[in-house]
């Protein structure tokens, strides 16, 4: 199963729920096979990435909300495929209104994920040159620190 791979408790267990979601809305409704296989190949084209995030986040102590963000969107997308799951096949009005909104999410939630993923990989580039910055600044106190010892040291004399 898709979901198994993530760790953590948020994130991780809203991904394994739409994914077991997914799962278990294809073996029960053929109406919308191929948008649950769609929904389910884009699902495992971003979990790598969710888990990098999700391990990195709390690697350098990141906010939960930047992981709640993703985590409503996938707890959403498991919302939409249950109630699609129940839609039955004579439905033909609702058949075409789920598998509308299915493509829908699918595609938003690939824009999502890229959107948001690229604003906070690009605050965590600043967040790192902003780290850089200072600690070379202290480095470069140091050197001047050692530097200056190394100019005003005088010999000692040990009396034994």
């Amino acid at each position: 199963m898709a979901g198994n791979l993530i760790g953590g408790a948020a994130l991780g267990q809203a991904f394994r729920m739409l994914s077991e979601s997914i799962t278990q809305a294809g073996k029960t409704s053929v109406c919308f096979d191929s948008n649950f296989r769609r929904l389910n190949s884009t699902l495992l084209s971003i979990k790598p990435v969710l888990e990098d995030i999700e391990r990195l986040n709390k690697a350098l102590e990141g906010r939960e909300s930047e992981i709640d963000i993703f985590k409503k969107r996938l707890e959403e997308g498991e919302k939409l495929v249950r109630k699609s799951a129940k839609i039955k096949r004579y439905n033909v009005c609702k058949r075409w209104y789920y598998s509308k909104k299915l493509a829908d999410l699918e595609q938003s939630t690939m824009k999502f994920f890229e959107v948001h993923g690229l604003m906070q990989s690009c605050r965590d580039r600043k967040k790192i040159l902003v780290a850089l910055k200072e600690e070379g600044e202290k480095l470069d106190e140091i050197y001047a620190t050692l530097k200056d010892m190394k100019l005003n040291k005088t010999p000692r004399i040990s009396t034994i």
